[in-house]
C-alpha cells in the first residue's frame, strides 16, 4: 500500500491568483474528452454502519466491494494479520465503537454529507489527464478513515482520501493531537481535491531522473507540480504549493537569493539526504532561510519554477515528453532559469 506522507499527514477569500506564466499553453477544452463521471464509493460509512456484532458477516459484501484494497487497508490501518487473522473481529470492532473514532466520523459526516464538490473536481482533471495521456487509466476513488494516520492511501489503483484529515484548522481533534500549525493550516476541504490529485501523480510517476541529487530531487517536484498545473489549470498557485500569500510573495521576491544561495553553497549536486531534506522535507520554514516569511520546502519550489521555465521556453516538448525525461540536467539547461535581483 503507497502512503502518502508529503500531502499531510481554504480556499481563502479573496486569494491572490498568481497566474502560471503557461496559463495560455494549459487553458485547453476538454468538453470532448468522454469519461465516466467520477464516484466516490464511501468506505467509513460502510464500515462504521456495520453491526459490531455482525463484522464478519457484512466483511463479506465490503470485500466485494473495495476488493484487495479493503485487505489492504485492514492491514495497514487496523489489524495487522489481515482479514485472515483470528483477531481481525476484535480490532475492527475496537475502531469502529472506539469514542474518538465514532467522535470524528460524526464529525466527517457533519462536514461531507456528499463528496458533489469533489467528483465535480476530479472529473474534470482526469478530463484533463486524459488530454495529455488518452491510453491511462483512472484510480478509482473512495474516502475512508485511517486513524488520523495519512490524508492519502493510495493501491492497487485505487486513491483513498481520509475525511479525518480535512475537518478544517480549528477542529479540536487536531487540537488534542497536538498537530503543529504549519500542518493544521492545510488540513481543510479546500486542499482536498490538490491533495488527491498531487498525492496520485506522486504515487503513478515514480522518480527516473537519472541520479540522485538535490537537482534531480527538484526536478522531479517540479514535474509533479506541472502537471498539476495542467490538470488543475485555474487552481491558485498558494493551494498548489500550499504556501499562503506572504509565504508565496516572499519566495518571488528572494528567488534570486534562494537559487544564489543554492549555487554559492554548493547544494545543486549534493547527495546528502540531511542536506535536501532541509530544503524539501514541510515544515515551518526552510532552516537556512528562518524568516518569519520563509516557507519550508524551497526546494520544491525552484524545481517547479525551473520546469514552468523549461516548459515555456521549449513549446515543442510535451507534457508526456517532459514526464519521461530523465535528464534534470539537460531539464535545468534548456530552461533557461535565471532568476534576477
Amino acid at each position: 500500500m503507497k502512503i502518502i506522507s508529503k500531502t499531510g499527514v481554504l480556499c481563502i477569500a479573496g486569494a491572490l491568483l498568481y497566474a502560471s506564466c503557461n496559463s495560455n499553453r494549459l487553458d485547453i477544452d476538454v468538453s470532448k474528452i468522454n469519461i465516466p463521471p467520477v464516484k466516490i464509493d464511501r468506505l467509513e460509512k460502510d464500515m462504521f454502519s456495520m453491526p459490531p456484532d455482525s463484522i464478519a458477516r457484512y466483511t463479506l459484501a465490503i470485500e466485494k466491494k473495495y476488493g484487495i484494497f479493503y485487505a489492504r487497508f485492514i492491514t495497514g490501518f487496523i489489524n495487522d494479520g489481515g482479514l485472515g487473522d483470528s483477531s481481525y473481529t476484535i480490532s475492527l470492532k475496537h475502531f469502529i465503537t472506539d469514542k474518538d473514532m465514532l467522535d470524528a466520523y460524526t464529525a466527517c459526516e457533519k462536514e461531507y454529507p456528499d463528496m458533489t464538490f469533489l467528483e465535480t473536481g476530479l472529473t474534470d482533471a482526469f478530463r484533463h489527464y486524459k488530454y495529455y495521456f488518452p491510453d491511462s487509466s483512472l484510480p478509482r476513488v473512495v474516502t475512508l478513515m485511517s486513524g488520523f494516520n495519512y490524508s492519502l492511501i493510495y493501491f492497487n489503483n485505487t486513491l483513498g482520501i481520509s475525511l479525518e484529515m480535512y475537518l478544517g484548522q480549528s477542529s479540536v481533534f487536531y487540537q488534542m493531537l497536538t498537530f503543529p500549525l504549519y500542518k493544521t493550516t492545510h488540513l481543510a476541504r479546500a486542499y482536498m481535491l490538490r491533495d488527491a490529485i498531487y498525492g496520485w501523480l506522486e504515487s503513478v510517476y515514480k522518480t527516473n531522473e537519472n541520479r540522485n541529487d538535490f537537482l534531480s530531487q527538484i526536478i522531479h517536484e517540479g514535474k509533479i507540480m506541472y502537471l498539476q498545473d495542467a490538470l488543475l489549470p485555474l487552481l491558485n498557485d498558494t493551494i498548489k504549493i500550499k504556501y499562503s500569500e506572504r509565504q508565496l510573495k516572499y519566495c518571488i521576491a528572494n528567488e534570486y537569493n534562494i537559487w544564489a544561495y543554492i549555487i554559492g553553497q554548493k547544494v545543486l549536486y549534493s547527495t546528502d539526504e540531511i542536506l535536501i531534506k532541509k530544503f524539501t522535507d514541510d515544515g515551518p520554514f526552510t532552516p537556512m532561510f528562518n524568516h518569519d516569511n520563509c516557507p519550508s520546502r524551497t526546494g520544491d519550489w525552484i524545481g517547479w519554477r525551473i520546469v514552468r521555465a523549461y516548459m515555456k521556453n521549449n513549446p515543442g516538448v510535451t507534457i508526456p515528453q517532459l514526464m519521461a525525461e530523465t535528464s534534470a540536467d539537460k531539464i535545468l539547461a534548456r530552461s533557461g532559469y535565471k532568476p534576477t535581483k
